[in-house]
């Protein structure tokens, strides 16, 4: 796995993270991969936790680069992955590197308490900061679906049936601009 991966790409691109596998529906994974019918597909982390990466590589076809989350049971392509789509950058990454998920995960409920937005709010807000980068950052890991346009940072969502602290259904286009896809 190479930590980091740089690639231009020009057409839709589609981001699902944290389906962790096999704790999902495959076909909904499969009419999202049909319905939008994306040049690239980013897996951002979370992807397969239990089972086998070949039950899963049937359902999502095509150009895939897969990020990896800290439940993956492979390796992945890369950690952090840098897209020049149209002019604009975007950094996808699965969210875990910098903190443990027992006190991240203390936090957020309690900040859930004072606002709902909060959490992925200051998740991206951290990042926006440590990554010292310009361009959209694409994080997973929290399982919030949210674009925060002042800190131009995304939650990506998730499509595991499992329920978590969040457990907001949906995924991501890009296609010129961020589209949230809430299910």
């Amino acid at each position: 796995m190479r930590k980091e991966i740089t690639i231009k790409e020009d057409g839709k691109i589609l981001v699902l993270s944290d389906i962790h596998y096999p704790y999902c529906d495959t076909n909904l994974l499969n009419s999202i991969v049909e319905r939008e019918k994306p040049s690239l597909i980013v897996l951002l982390g979370d992807i397969v936790v239990e089972g086998k990466i070949e039950d899963l590589s049937s359902i999502v076809k095509g150009r895939v680069i897969y990020v990896k989350g800290d439940e993956d049971v492979y390796e992945g392509d890369t950690e952090v992955l840098r897209v020049y789509h149209n002019g604009k950058k975007y950094i996808f990454l699965h969210g875990h590197q910098f903190f443990s998920e027992k006190s991240e995960y203390k936090l957020a409920k309690l900040l859930m308490k004072i606002n709902k937005k909060l959490p992925p709010f200051l998740f991206c807000l951290l990042f926006r900061i440590f990554l010292h980068e310009r361009g959209t950052i694409i994080l997973g890991h929290s399982h919030a679906l949210a674009f925060f346009k002042s800190l131009n940072c995304a939650n990506a969502g998730t499509l595991t049936t499992r329920d978590g602290l969040y457990h907001d259904l949906g995924y991501i286009t890009i296609n010129n601009e961020i589209n949230i896809r809430k299910l």
